[in-house]
């Protein structure tokens, strides 16, 4: 397994990091405790980006012929953004379907920006295998944070 595919591994366990902490909220509410709208959208948002990944990992490691960190990376950035071109508005359905949407384009926009930042990391760092070894060595990224904008209400 090469450099992109540890990263792209890394970023999906960060993605389900964070889908179990926004569950463990509804795992431990009490007899009087309240769910608020803010938990289930966080829920959403966290699934979305979480999915995002999962197709990339499926691609590198799947059952049948995996392929590389590179082109799994790709195929997936083309699904996330079709989704952000080609989605049909949402017309009906109310308020809960308008912010499953938002979810489902805040994932996607997280996901492509994690991609960027990601090609940039590698990009740095094959630059950084091509230079003379005194020069200093880029930061690994930290886990993906989507910005404050594409949140889910």
């Amino acid at each position: 397994m090469g450099r992109l595919e540890d990263l792209a591994v890394h970023y999906a366990n960060a993605a389900r990091w964070e889908l179990s902490e926004a569950l463990n909220r509804i795992a431990t509410l009490d007899d009087e405790g309240t769910l608020h709208d803010k938990d289930l959208g966080r829920i959403a948002y966290a699934y979305q980006r979480m999915s995002w990944w999962q197709q990339v990992t499926d691609l590198t490691h799947g059952r049948e012929e995996p392929i590389d960190g590179a082109t799994a990376l790709l195929t997936v950035r083309r699904r996330a953004q079709d989704l952000l071109i080609n989605a049909r508005p949402v017309s009906n359905g109310g308020l809960f379907v308008l912010a499953m949407a938002e979810c489902r384009r805040g994932g996607a926009r997280a996901f492509l920006d994690a991609t960027e930042k990601l090609a940039d990391t590698l990009a740095l760092l094959s630059d950084h295998d091509t230079r003379p070894a005194q020069e200093p060595t880029p930061a690994t990224p930290a886990t993906e944070q989507a910005p404050a904008e594409g949140r889910c209400p």
